[in-house]
């Protein structure tokens, strides 16, 4: 009798702590999950809330043959990375001033949403300072397009962009790539503006 009560529990898939132990493989995983999600927060909350993006480039051109291209807004789309070859069904309109401070830029587009660009400071020798409001982001991108001559004639042209994704933590894991996202852009657009300012005068 003892040796087939000893033969039925041999098999027996409940432990000793009463739970089978399917249900505490799919407890130890939920924890497990739980609790990389908690770390991922935490850590999360330690990154920084503020972004800084800068690119620069070379040209061989006066800043006063840089300027009009970026002080005046409806030029943008002619060397920046977002226009209608990028972005189809782009559509712009303008507010204000053609150019310098208050001269306002915005934008549509159902894949890549609105938005606003407001000149807030410009200078011919120094560059311009400006806003940028997406429509998505509740915080704006503060940044500008600055010009420093250098030996030889020419100006090195570089473009920062700055913001603050707020304390919540995902969006600061989304900071962290908004280097990689916007950099790209802004590198396109400062080397199209380079070929643009220094092709030669049409005959």
């Amino acid at each position: 009798m003892s040796d087939e009560k000893n033969s039925s529990h041999s098999g027996d898939p409940t432990p000793a702590s009463g739970r089978p132990v399917w249900l505490q493989i799919v407890l130890g995983s939920i924890m497990a999950v739980v609790g990389l999600i908690a770390v991922g927060l935490l850590i999360g909350f330690l990154l920084p809330s503020n972004f800084v993006v800068s690119r620069a480039i070379v040209i061989n051109a006066p800043a006063a043959e840089i300027h009009p291209y970026v002080d005046t807004l409806g030029q943008w789309p002619s060397w920046t990375a977002w226009n209608n070859e990028s972005y189809p069904e782009l559509k712009y309109s303008y507010e204000g001033p053609e150019s310098g401070v208050g001269a306002v830029q915005t934008w549509t587009d159902p894949g890549m949403g609105g938005g606003r660009l407001e000149i807030t400071d410009s200078s011919e020798e120094k560059g311009i300072q400006f806003v940028l409001q997406f429509e998505q982001s509740p915080e704006p991108l503060t940044g500008s397009i600055t010009y420093a001559p250098i030996d030889g004639g020419g100006t090195k042209v570089t473009w920062t962009g700055r913001g603050d994704v707020g304390s919540n933590p995902i969006g600061r894991y989304f900071g962290l790539m908004m280097d990689s996202m916007i950099g790209a852009d802004y590198e396109t657009g400062l080397k199209k503006l380079k070929v643009l300012v220094e092709a030669p005068p049409a005959e």
